[in-house]
Order: structure tokens, then sequence, then C-alpha cells
């Protein structure tokens, strides 16, 4: 297989702040606040990744020629609102908007080859907050969901994502656990600081290695000698709580 390295790149946009392709990757300077201020971006067609970590993005757009793009990352977009204009980068395999200001997961359905989905938040700051799971049937080539620090009740559209090896849905507003039954390949289920008073709904999850559901309860008897067998079958299970409801 032949591998095309990009030269070494200087564009001007203008902000006058240079940026540089080296390596097939991109790193965009933190005052930018549109794609369309790259002039020339739309050249860069075998352009491998993308990074952005700060404020001032405002939109997704003019990517449409970058089909060989494989990572975009888009870190700290608290003025980014909506996932659009994504549907040429079907070699996509990394999306990682963590910490942007999105209440809604959509338009991901040609994103057939992503394999990590990052939609969380550090912390509860922002106006937004993603509170459906949906969106996500045609990722069926997912292995990492991240959706912490949302306002998520239900686990649910999940169905599909066999193929799902870490699913991260800690401080949301959960209060079961249910929607797993088909994730036979998952490893590492993260659920602490959620309303969880029940450990039930992880008897199909055959291939579990770490639970993470600290700050949750307080638990019944019945959950906690759940917990304990999942820990003597050698799965890492983490878990704390104040009170125990032994009735």
């Amino acid at each position: 297989m032949l591998s095309y390295l990009m030269p070494l790149i200087n564009f001007q946009i203008p902000k006058g702040k240079k940026i540089e392709v080296k390596n097939e990757e991109l790193h965009l300077p933190f005052d930018l606040e549109r794609f369309d201020e790259i002039d020339g971006l739309e050249r860069l067609t075998n352009l491998k990744k993308i990074y952005y970590d700060y404020l001032n993005l405002r939109k997704i757009d003019n990517l449409d020629n970058l089909k060989n793009l494989e990572s975009l990352t888009l870190q700290g977009s608290q003025n980014l609102i909506k996932i659009e204009n994504l549907n040429t980068l079907t070699n996509l395999r990394v999306l990682d908007l963590t910490d942007s200001n999105i209440a809604e997961i959509e338009n991901l359905e040609n994103l057939r080859n992503l394999e990590i989905l990052h939609l969380g938040k550090p912390n509860e700051m922002g106006e937004n907050y993603i509170t459906e799971i949906k969106g996500l049937e045609n990722l069926i080539n997912l292995k990492e969901l991240h959706l912490e620090h949302n306002r998520i009740k239900v686990i649910k559209g999940l169905e599909k994502l066999t193929n799902l090896k870490i699913l991260v849905l800690s401080n949301n507003q959960i209060r079961e656990i249910q929607g797993l039954d088909s994730l036979s390949n998952l490893e590492e289920l993260y659920l602490g600081d959620n309303e969880i008073t029940e450990i039930k709904g992880l008897e199909d999850l055959s291939n579990l290695k770490h639970l993470s559901i600290t700050n949750n309860g307080p638990f019944s008897a019945n959950s906690l000698e759940i917990l304990e067998n999942m820990k003597e079958k050698g799965i890492d299970v983490w878990y704390l709580y104040l009170k125990m409801d032994l009735h």
C-alpha cells in the first residue's frame, strides 16, 4: 500500500496566523472561528488528522473535500452547537467534540467507519446538554462512545453498536441500567455519578472487564452481592455508597 506524505505547507489566514500541515496532520490556531478562514483547505485532500483545542470555533464546515480524513478533534469548542457537514468524511475513525455546546446527536449516519466518538464534557459547564442517545444506528464499527457530563436519563439507542468496547455515561441522570443487552463485546462501562439504585441489566456483558458505578445508590443487599460476585469473577468493579437499604 502506498503512503502519501504531505510536505510541510504554510498557510496564511486573515488574522495573520500561520498554520502548518506536517505528515498529513493539521493543528489549527486557537483563535480560528470558522474553517473558511483557511485559504486552500479544500486542496488538502490527503489530510488525515485535524486538531483544535479552544473556545472560538463556531461551525463545522468547508471539509467536504477532505475525504481521506481519519481523525477530527475539535475539543473545547463551546461555541459549537451543531454536528453538521460531515457527510463526505466516510473514512473518519475518530470524532472528538469534547466540551462543545452540542445538545443533539445528529448527522452521523454516513460515518460508518467511525470507531471513537467523544461528545462528553469535562464538567457541567455550558448551556446545552445531550438528553437523548439517538442517531447512532449506522455506526456499527464504533468501539468507544463517550457521553459523560450530559443530561441523559435513559440508556437506549445502542442496539446496533455490537462492536462497542468502551461506554462512558458517567455524570448523567440515569436511574436504571438497561439497553445494554446487545453489547456482548463491551469491556469497560462507566456509570458513576448517576441516580442508579439497583444493579441489573449486566447479565449479557460477557466480556466486561471494568465497571465504574461510584456515587450511585444506596444499593440493596442484593445489588451489593451482585457487585461482589462480579469482583470474584475478576471484573474490576468500582463502587462507593454512603448507606445501604437492607430491606
